[in-house]
């Protein structure tokens, strides 16, 4: 992670990707293997492209697409001075559409499952020949234990792959909100905690990812939605959904989020003060899902 440190790669078993041009560093492998396991997962339920702008383990922004390009640009768009010199994810491969918007942006790598021809040559020229080009296997599953080894003791845990479905959510909840939902979980179990995400048309437009209070993150997220959406409108921000990874303990978290446009929100739930949260989301109009799933990163 940094100069002074020397680190090393190799696969437990069967290599998740193939270096296909540059070298990885520690954080590039982080970053690529948990960006692709969100554009993996958000395709899978979508149908869709999926596209993650990563910057130090959390995404800068997540989207979907009609095309690898639409994903890539809408991702990048949610939070443009977090993504410069971000690592990106793309669930499909990556035609030169797509290459040659990377190549005008400053980036430091990327992960796809795969490269249309002459797409590998324009992007290994970025960096002066130093871009990273990872190249996904899409068939590999991960072990369903995680190891992790910190101050020597070793660490062990069951991987997250509990399924996201429709029926989390309560049923008041629209099918586009529900989308945005559930589009908004998978960035939370792939951000690190403490994480608020909201989400629009299929966007994540504000991530509030890593603080320490919860409406810190709530209020992170708001204002990186807000900033978004005053690119585009003079009028006030409405339609948004939000997902926090962990229950929401106050209802300073529900008056944070009306006041950012939020509309829909999705929690665990279950914390003492929940009925009182789920009353303040009544109070103003927003409809509230306790889904009873933590999505905790660390």
């Amino acid at each position: 992670m940094n100069p002074h440190q020397a680190a090393g790669m190799a696969a437990v078993d069967r290599a998740p990707f193939t270096v296909v041009s540059g070298a990885p560093s520690y954080i590039n492998v982080l970053d690529a293997l948990t960006g692709w396991q969100l554009v993996r997962e958000a395709a899978r339920m979508f149908g869709v492209p999926a596209a993650a702008s990563y910057k130090h383990v959390s995404p800068a922004g997540a989207a979907l697409g009609g095309s690898v390009v639409e994903a890539y640009a809408r991702a990048r768009d949610a939070d443009p001075k977090s993504s410069y010199g971000d690592f990106v994810a793309v669930s499909h491969p990556i035609d030169l559409e797509l290459a040659d918007k990377l190549k005008r942006v400053v980036s430091d790598g990327i992960i796809a499952p795969g490269y249309d021809e002459g797409v590998v040559e324009l992007l290994a020229a970025k960096k002066r020949g130093t871009y990273l080009v990872l190249e996904a296997d899409p068939g590999f599953e991960p072990p369903a234990e995680e190891v992790r080894e910190i101050y020597g003791m070793r660490l062990t845990q069951e991987r997250d792959a509990l399924p996201l479905t429709r029926d989390l959510l309560d049923e008041a909840v629209p099918d586009d909100a529900a989308r945005d939902l559930l589009l908004g979980m998978i960035v939370a179990r792939y951000t690190q905690s403490n994480t608020v995400a909201m989400v629009k048309d299929g966007m994540a437009i504000g991530i509030g990812a890593g603080q320490q209070s919860r409406v810190d993150c709530t209020r992170l997220a708001g204002e990186k939605a807000q900033l978004w959406w005053s690119r585009r409108s003079d009028e006030p921000l409405t339609g948004v959904s939000m997902v926090s990874d962990g229950a929401l303990p106050f209802i300073d978290n529900v008056e944070e989020a009306h006041r950012h446009g939020v509309t829909h929100i999705a929690e665990p739930g279950g914390s003492i003060r929940s009925p009182e949260v789920a009353a303040a989301c009544a109070d103003l109009g927003i409809t509230w899902s306790s889904t009873g799933v933590r999505l905790f990163r660390h």
